[in-house]
């Protein structure tokens, strides 16, 4: 038995006829692209601006909030970490909900809500910080210098291995195979800080990059110093995405339309019926999703350099940042089921890490409220707006940054593969989402 890694995601819960849906979400899209066209020729975020929050940033800033972070952040790791090494290697164990739900789905709204806060709290660069005060060194100095054109591919690498962990790796909800990848986590990102300094672990981590990405959707920001409520989408466009910063959004998106792909029961047919054995399908299907990706934005993107005075292969990376509201609308819509009554049962079994009838935390006497079950037309909507929505965010995201780096006369002619790019993974996602 696995741990359910899927919510609700069947066609009949939609409360329409799904080609009505795919048609509406395909006008949807060129509509608003066609009034951005019309109406928007010229960057509106020139400058990224907000309302300063003097009591936020104090808040932020204070030494105690930090530490108090850090350290509540550590404990509930290493508290995890015993259920981890120590556990029963049982469903009951809170250490698979934790690791599938809590971090890698609740990653997602913590980061919308609360900017890069996982810079902040990231446990390992508390344990990294540690071992530095304890060799009286620097933690932002190591052995050697990181290339900056190293960016972000590393995190990119380590979200394939999760997606693979996820979706691919067999007994993935044994004790046994989770005690190796999480030390292979926790031993590459510190060994690497040691060497390469603290950078290393923005660079590395596969979470850390996640949730930077995602936060550069949030309401808040730092600004001059200060902690500063801006419009998100102005946010978005001006973010510079690093290297690599491709590879990240191709390894999120194209993992989460595989997680979809891979419940299609023409998929499960044919991997059932194949002599092959099924790591194989999973993994070759994971890596081709992730390419597909990976391939169609950087084309779509590297059509820009005909019209632009950079080269064709510096587009993708400056345009990764209007994929981001497509990762989070995706995320929403498969995994928003997964987050509510899987996270629930989480905090329940958190009380009790070894199995021992324990009630450490106070929760293991709650019940899971697993209501939302009941109504799934709810549910449907949600998806399929989330989808909706989070593909056109990414188009005015795109659309803004194109005429950011575009010459006024040509940057309509430029924007075109992309439109097309993005409405052929609307229509992907609500295929994989809704399909039986």
């Amino acid at each position: 038995m696995l741990v359910p890694l899927h919510g609700i995601a069947s066609r009949h819960d939609l409360p329409l006829p799904f080609s009505f849906l795919l048609v509406g979400a395909a006008a949807a899209l060129a509509v608003s692209f066609a009034v951005l066209l019309l109406a928007w020729r010229r960057p509106r975020y020139r400058t990224l601006a907000g309302v300063p929050l003097a009591g936020l940033t104090r808040l932020v800033d204070s030494p105690a909030t930090r530490v108090v972070l850090r350290v509540l952040v550590l404990a509930l790791y290493a508290w995890v970490a015993l259920a981890l090494m120590l556990g029963r290697d049982l469903l009951t164990n809170p250490v698979f909900g934790f690791v599938y739900v809590w971090l890698w789905v609740g990653l997602v709204p913590v980061s919308l809500l609360l900017g890069p806060v996982w810079r902040v709290a990231n446990p390992l660069r508390t344990v990294h910080r540690l071992l530095c005060a304890l060799a009286r060194v620097d933690p932002d100095v190591g052995l050697l210098v990181l290339p900056s054109r190293v960016g972000v591919w590393p995190a990119a690498v380590g979200l394939v291995g999760f997606a693979w962990l996820e979706l691919v790796q067999p007994d993935r909800t044994t004790l046994a195979v989770l005690r190796v990848w999480a030390l292979a986590w926790f031993v590459l990102a510190v060994l690497g800080a040691i060497l390469f300094g603290s950078r290393w672990i923005g660079a590395a981590d596969p979470f850390e990059a996640y949730g930077t990405g995602v936060a550069q959707l949030s309401p808040f920001r730092r600004l001059d110093g200060m902690v500063t409520l801006v419009n998100p989408l102005a946010g978005l466009t001006a973010w510079r995405p690093p290297p690599g910063a491709v590879g990240v959004v191709a390894a999120l998106l194209g993992s989460t339309a595989f997680d979809s792909f891979a419940n299609l029961s023409w998929w499960i047919q044919t991997v059932q019926s194949s002599s092959v054995v099924t790591v194989v399908w999973a993994g070759g299907g994971l890596v081709v999703m992730i390419v597909i990706v990976a391939v169609s934005f950087s084309l779509a993107a590297a059509w820009m350099g005909r019209f632009g005075d950079l080269p064709a292969r510096a587009y993708p990376r400056r345009m990764a940042g209007s994929v981001v509201p497509i990762v989070v609308g995706y995320a929403v819509a498969h995994y928003f089921t997964l987050l509510v009554v899987e996270g629930q049962h989480t905090a329940v079994l958190l009380s009790d890490p070894l199995g021992r009838g324990w009630n450490a935390l106070g929760t293991a006497h709650l019940t899971v409220d697993s209501g939302i079950f009941d109504h799934p037309t709810v549910v449907a909507t949600v998806q399929a707006v989330a989808i909706v929505a989070g593909h056109v965010l990414g188009i005015v995201a795109a659309h803004e940054k194109a005429v950011t780096l575009l010459p006024e006369r040509s940057a309509l002619r430029g924007q075109w593969p992309m439109l097309v790019v993005m409405v052929g993974y609307t229509c992907a996602g609500l295929v994989l989402l809704f399909s039986p």
